[in-house]
C-alpha cells in the first residue's frame, strides 16, 4: 500500500462526505430543519479531504487532463454555491424554492464529477457531463415544485 492508496481512500471518503452533506441538506430542505451548522463544520473538512489528495494524485499520475480540470471547477463551484445557499438561507435571504433548486443542481454536478472521474473523458465530454448534470438537477426540481404545487 503506497502514498496513492491512501490518498484515494481519503479523496474517495471526502467525497462520500459530500454526499452525505448533501443528502442532509435535502432532507433539512424537505422536513424543514437547518442543515447549514452541519454543513459549516463537515464541510470544510470534506472540502479538503476532497481536494487535497486530489491534488496529490493529479501531480503523481493523471496531470492536468480534461476530467481533472473539469473536477476542480465543479468541486469550486459545489462548494461555493453550497456556502452562499446555506448563509442565504441561515439569514432568511433566500426562499425554500432557491435553495432546493441549489441543491439539485449541485446534486446533479456532484453526481457528473463521479461520471467523469469515474470514465476519465477528455474536456470537452467531461464539461458537457457537469452541464447536462446542472440541467438535469435543475429540471428535477422544477419537475417536483409542479408536483407539489399540483396536490
Amino acid at each position: 500500500m503506497g502514498l496513492y492508496s491512501v490518498a484515494l481512500f481519503v479523496h474517495i471518503v471526502g467525497a462520500l462526505l459530500l454526499f452525505v452533506l448533501l443528502t442532509v441538506e435535502g432532507v433539512g430542505l424537505r422536513v424543514g430543519f437547518a442543515s447549514a451548522p452541519i454543513n459549516q463544520v463537515l464541510g470544510p473538512i470534506s472540502a479538503l479531504a476532497v481536494l487535497v489528495p486530489g491534488l496529490y494524485m493529479m501531480n503523481v499520475a493523471w496531470g492536468w487532463t480534461g476530467w481533472v480540470a473539469v473536477g476542480i471547477a465543479a468541486w469550486v463551484l459545489i462548494a461555493l454555491f453550497g456556502a452562499v445557499t446555506g448563509v442565504s438561507v441561515m439569514r432568511g435571504r433566500m426562499s425554500k424554492t432557491a435553495a432546493a433548486l441549489s441543491w439539485s443542481v449541485r446534486v446533479g454536478m456532484a453526481l457528473a464529477v463521479v461520471f467523469d472521474m469515474t470514465v476519465k473523458p477528455d474536456l470537452l465530454v467531461a464539461a458537457i457531463a457537469v452541464a447536462v448534470g446542472a440541467v438535469l438537477g435543475a429540471a428535477a426540481s422544477l419537475v417536483r415544485r409542479r408536483e407539489v404545487s399540483t396536490t
